[in-house]
């Protein structure tokens, strides 16, 4: 598993509903949460295990958000894609999207991104 010592700046131009996100201070608490080291290696343990990277953060999403943000659904898509981001810098790469969460883990989300480390990061 390689974690970088930091994450460098995401370009937010990305997609359009990023740009008003980061600026907003929900955005901004997901985003230090999604960055921090020691949640990106439990993205990728989760990733590495097959199941969906943000699972092992709902708690912690669920905990640092207002409930109102984490029921709208545009914050739950920037949540998504800024993950993939974080992902892709790791050397991680999407292998489905939208994969159901069990019941008893519909915590904040009801489906989750899984991915893998890319065959270029692991050969």
């Amino acid at each position: 598993m390689r974690t970088p010592a930091f994450l460098p700046p995401f370009d937010y131009a990305l997609a359009a509903f990023f740009t008003a996100w980061p600026a907003h201070p929900a955005g901004a608490s997901a985003i230090a949460l999604l960055t921090r080291l020691d949640n990106v290696a439990l993205a990728q343990q989760a990733s590495d295990e097959g199941r969906p990277a943000l699972d092992p953060l709902q708690e912690q999403l669920r905990d640092a958000l207002p409930e109102a943000v984490l029921a709208d659904a545009n914050f739950l898509r920037f949540l998504g894609h800024f993950m993939l981001r974080v992902m892709e810098q790791v050397g991680y790469e999407l292998v489905q999207d939208q994969v159901p969460l069990p019941p008893h883990r519909q915590i904040v989300l009801k489906s989750a991104a899984v991915y893998r480390l890319a065959v270029a990061q692991a050969a």
